[in-house]
């Protein structure tokens, strides 16, 4: 769960309270001796502000690609998503929301915003059965994995004859990791596959796990290199296999590859969904009335317009 993802769910949310269910000029949101603030007036200061501006094009988006595209939207996906975020932030979840400017509500319609706008992008996509098969290849299903992470290649030498000595992996974890996430759950890691983000499970500490057998546990100290930003040390991990899912066949694999293939495009082009939202306003008709909300789907329209 981003920040940045959180404020653009708190945008939708701002919009439907002035847009969508309609604005009465003659009916207050407040009122005091000094004078009243209608509805209207609320709207038309809120509409001048980025903020307003960004919020129109979100709605005008949703509002596009839902006549095309909503039935396309796996709302068991969103769900998903939003239980993962509330899983992994327990108790401090709503704390979190509002901190950012958000409530529950706001941040469940922004997830539905983002996959509204993938499975459109991705209904407009071409794959051919050498690219998929490629990626099916490439791609390994869900693990279960637990590490300990240590400051010191001999801490972690340490920590594996302790292992081979007759102590619990577990125990080890839970008297030597110092990964605070894990070390109470004896290392164990929330399961993943090989489309896990390097921010979620670094990617050596990934590919190692994966190169294990189910049961096994890494002979050697795993070394993660300091990043400079997210740790400025180098670390040591020990790392067992669990289990390991069984990977279904390319014809039931289809559709998460593509999903995989469509991931993929978008993190390395940041243009290509601005892009192609632009074609579909485009395609739309969409005709802004309001002079003030004019320039706010300039960066999709001219995104667009540069391909």
């Amino acid at each position: 769960m981003k920040k940045g993802l959180l404020v653009f769910g708190g945008l939708i949310i701002i919009a439907g309270g002035l847009v969508a269910f309609g604005l009465s000029s003659g009916k207050n949101v407040a009122t005091s001796n000094a004078g009243s603030i209608s509805e209207q007036k609320l709207y038309e200061n809120l509409k001048k502000t980025p903020e307003g501006k960004q919020t129109f094009a979100n709605l005008m988006i949703k509002q596009v690609l839902q006549k095309d595209y909503g039935d396309k939207v796996n709302q068991k996906d969103v769900d998903k998503q939003y239980a993962d975020a509330k899983k992994q932030y327990g108790s401090s979840f709503e704390t979190t929301l509002q901190s950012s400017g958000m409530t529950t509500e706001s941040y469940k319609d922004s997830l539905y915003l983002s996959a509204l706008e993938k499975a459109a992008y991705q209904a407009n996509q071409k794959f051919t059965n050498k690219e998929l098969k490629q990626t099916y290849d490439a791609y390994t299903p869900n693990v279960s994995a637990s590490i300990i992470k240590t400051d010191s290649e001999d801490d972690a030498k340490k920590v594996i004859s302790d292992i081979k000595d007759g102590t619990s992996f577990e125990d080890e974890a839970k008297d030597k990791s110092t990964d605070t996430a894990t070390k109470d759950k004896g290392g164990k890691l929330d399961k993943f596959d090989s489309t896990v983000s390097s921010s979620v499970v670094n990617s050596t500490v990934r590919d190692a796990a994966f190169n294990l057998k189910v049961g096994d546990m890494s002979e050697t100290p795993v070394k993660v290199t300091a990043d400079g930003t997210t740790s400025t040390s180098d670390s040591y991990y020990v790392i067992k296999l669990n289990s390991k899912d069984k990977k279904d066949s390319f014809a039931k694999s289809k559709a998460k590859m593509k999903d995989i293939i469509v991931e993929d495009k978008l993190n390395s082009d940041s243009k290509a969904m601005q892009t192609f939202i632009g074609k579909q306003l485009d395609k739309a008709d969409v005709h802004i009335a309001d002079s003030d909300l004019k320039t706010a789907l300039s960066s999709y329209t001219e995104a667009a317009n540069q391909k």
